[in-house]
């Protein structure tokens, strides 16, 4: 069975996005302690605290855009302490600038730029609040207003395209991430409803010839004892070769062979009491066809024995039109296999048949009885000559009969 889960790589893609981004943002420090000078030591170390806490700020902006609806409040909060802490360092980064320099001005570009990356929106309030804040802080300390802005706008932008890429790519491995897991779910997903369903397949007919002889060899105990451990004997048999079909089942190594599937169906039937006619030829039949009829045949017997009083069975393939036939006489009673209620068995058979290109149809047929027919696509129906042989049908170049 495959599992979901597979070994990851031992670094994700988010963290080495991530520490890519928190190294090129690392630029934006660069200028405010390049282009200021604090007047002292004390003033010194309270600007640097002031600048950690925008470090910190724009950690929280750079690792919700690398992990988009993981923190879905730090998309805004994020964002916002980026901007407060931003403001905080507005007025001594401005007074203590070289002259002519504006190094608040570039560290508020990148500000923008991460907060545009985390959210478009908050970028843009981001742009406004901080442009304003960065031609305001040039009119006030004697610099250029425009120049001040475009620094601000012009980094702004060159940071959230240059690392918009990085941000993209991270989303396009996590797509295939997606994909990659949804296909190994899938394909869990599939295995289980074959087991399911070989399972349903060999356990639900067998089960139901062993309840059978079971009741059979109770009322046999006192009667006939002899009978009585011969149909016992038969059950442990069954019972040993359904634990061993269970088995290949959930492996998926069962083999459906027509030819033992009507020997089984008949010994059950009359087992039960029920008259059984049979006129099918397996060895007429291609290895697809007599998989598909046998599965047909068991699911057919399995239906009848538990919700039909049946007391005549007839079981005939016509090969002109490659249609295998399944009546019973137990329409009529309360629990009989043409009410709608019957179960999902014929349903599920009904798609299997359809998925293999055949067409299987059932119900009352008017005159008190049930029919289940199945008509064979050409693909797996045989191909027979006028006088009565099998020809083989010529191969694809799979290695599959046309």
């Amino acid at each position: 069975m495959v599992s979901p889960a597979r070994r990851r790589p031992p670094i994700s893609p988010q963290v080495v996005v991530l520490g890519v981004l928190v190294a090129g943002f690392a630029w934006a420090f660069v200028f405010p302690l390049r282009m200021t000078r604090p007047p002292s030591t004390p003033l010194l170390g309270a600007y640097l605290a002031g600048l950690t806490a925008v470090g910190a700020a724009l950690f929280v902006v750079l690792r919700s855009a690398v992990h988009p609806g993981r923190w879905p409040r730090a998309t805004t909060v994020g964002p916002g302490l980026l901007l407060l802490a931003c403001l905080g360092v507005w007025l001594p980064t401005y007074s203590w600038a070289e002259p002519g320099q504006q190094p608040w001005a570039w560290l508020a570009g990148f500000a923008i730029g991460a907060s545009a990356l985390a959210d478009r929106r908050a970028g843009a309030v981001a742009a406004l609040v901080l442009g304003g804040a960065a031609a305001a802080g040039a009119v006030a300390f004697g610099r250029s207003a425009v120049a001040g802005v475009a620094i601000a706008l012009g980094c702004a932008l060159v940071v959230w395209i240059a690392e918009l890429s990085l941000v993209w790519l991270l989303g396009v491995v996590r797509a295939v991430e997606a994909g990659r897991d949804a296909a190994a779910e899938l394909a869990v997903a599939r295995e289980r409803l074959r087991v399911s369903r070989e399972l349903h397949d060999v356990l639900g007919h067998r089960l139901g010839i062993i309840a059978l002889k079971a009741e059979l060899a109770e009322g046999l105990a006192t009667t006939q004892p002899q009978r009585a451990a011969a149909e016992s004997a038969e059950i442990r048999s069954i019972a040993s070769t359904t634990l061993a079909e269970a088995r290949r089942a959930v492996h998926g190594d069962t083999v459906a062979d027509l030819a033992s599937q009507l020997s089984s169906a008949e010994l059950v039937l009359r087992s039960a009491g029920i008259a059984t006619t049979v006129d099918v030829d397996p060895a007429r039949l291609p290895p697809a066809a007599s998989r598909l009829l046998a599965t047909v045949v068991r699911e057919a017997v399995t239906n009848l024995l538990r919700h039909a009083d049946a007391r005549e069975v007839s079981i005939t393939y016509d090969s002109p039109s490659a249609t295998l036939v399944i009546t019973n006489d137990g329409v009529g009673s309360d629990s009989g296999t043409g009410a709608p209620t019957s179960g999902s068995g014929l349903a599920a058979l009904a798609v299997r048949c359809r998925e293999a290109g055949a067409r299987l149809s059932h119900g009352p047929t008017g005159d008190g009885r049930f029919e289940v027919r199945v008509a064979l696509s050409p693909d797996v129906a045989p191909d027979v000559a006028p006088d009565g042989a099998v020809r083989p049908r010529p191969l694809r170049p799979g290695g599959e009969a046309r």
